[in-house]
């Protein structure tokens, strides 16, 4: 387990006005066009695997910035709780605190990357209804997943984070 990040020690998770200080650059993705970009993130969370170069979008839950605790939205715990979950990760690579661990740039060594590298992670719902036969990517739909895994007057959730690992194995 690990305990890196914890949202109730950062002041800029409760504060989205706070949270513009550090990524000020969120303001450019707060306009119609990147907003559409999300739906094609939508799909490709839905059938496969999400866009890693839209990485302000969090598929069908919604945008990832500003990366605060803070959601207007109202969908359902599943989807709020997961996009939460996927902001925080997010922020963890935005303060080059989280490194990429798939692709070829990171086969011998884990880079810092910037960006979330969204196809590189899974997410598994561990309560109030875990998710037992399967995981589910960022960004996909909790209609397909976990509408259904909402337990009136529990709010809280817990998922289990899964992170891809490419490695480079030599032999001598």
């Amino acid at each position: 387990m690990d305990l890196l990040y914890i949202s109730e020690l950062d002041p800029t998770w409760t504060d989205p006005e706070l949270a513009f200080l550090p990524t000020p650059k969120h303001v450019i993705f707060a306009n119609p066009a990147a907003m559409a970009a999300c739906v094609a993130d939508a799909a490709a969370s839905a059938v496969g695997k999400p866009i890693d170069q839209l990485y302000w979008c969090a598929g069908a839950w919604g945008q990832l910035y500003p990366l605060s605790g803070y959601i207007e939205s109202k969908s359902s715990i599943a989807t709020k709780t997961s996009l939460l979950a996927t902001r925080s990760i997010a922020a963890l690579h935005r303060r080059l605190l989280a490194r990429q661990t798939t692709g070829d740039q990171a086969l011998c060594s884990a880079p810092i990357f910037p960006t979330i590298p969204k196809s590189q992670y899974k997410m598994n719902m561990m309560y109030p209804v875990p998710e037992r036969q399967s995981s589910h990517e960022i960004g996909e739909s909790a209609i397909k997943w976990g509408e259904w895994r909402n337990i009136p007057s529990k709010e809280d959730a817990v998922y289990m984070l899964w992170r891809y690992n490419d490695c480079c194995v030599t032999y001598y």
